[in-house]
């Protein structure tokens, strides 16, 4: 379209394509992410903290590809189970996302907040063998672009420290 004129049509974005980085040494079955209902749709939310820091709004013309807590469990999905040796056992992983919002601290600065908490349960008996809570910030660039790119970052940054997390636990509890 033309000089600034609106088209209506929606961009959808999601996490990318998986990327390297550590894997999880302590073996797990499953990931479920369960999510806020604030993000239980495919809005991608924002926040002006330096005018309105009670308001949570939404992009116009930008969403998620689906909701948040399916991007986010597809992509741990498949760095934490898919990249383990044997398939089959493990624990579960369940995750409560918080929060995925972009906030502005200063009407050209922002950063992607991710609040995770985790906690892993023994598949026999069902108890609960290890809970962390994650907070990730990324800055991004001052539009839905630039938050959905910041995003990546901070899903991977996760990943990263759930594999860390997990490795310090097969060190503690082998399995």
């Amino acid at each position: 379209a033309c000089g600034g004129v609106r088209t209506g049509e929606v961009v959808r974005y999601d996490f990318g394509t998986a990327a390297g980085g550590a894997t999880s040494k302590f073996p797990v079955a499953t990931v479920d992410v369960q999510a806020a209902s604030w993000l239980a749709g495919a809005d991608m939310h924002f926040r002006l903290a330096y005018a309105e820091p009670q308001q949570r709004r939404s992009y116009g013309e930008s969403r998620w590809a689906a909701p948040p807590a399916e991007l986010l469990e597809s992509a741990l999905r498949h760095r934490l189970v898919f990249g383990q040796a044997e398939a089959g056992g493990g624990c579960r992983l369940q995750l409560a996302l918080g929060e995925l919002e972009q906030r502005f601290d200063e009407p050209q600065a922002s950063s992607i907040v991710l609040d995770v908490r985790a906690q892993l349960i023994s598949t026999r008996g069902g108890e609960a063998l290890s809970r962390r809570a994650f907070q990730i910030r990324r800055p991004a660039a001052a539009d839905a672009r630039g938050g959905a790119a910041a995003a990546r970052e901070a899903v991977q940054a996760l990943g990263d420290e759930m594999a860390a997390w997990l490795g310090d636990l097969s060190r503690d509890k082998p399995v």
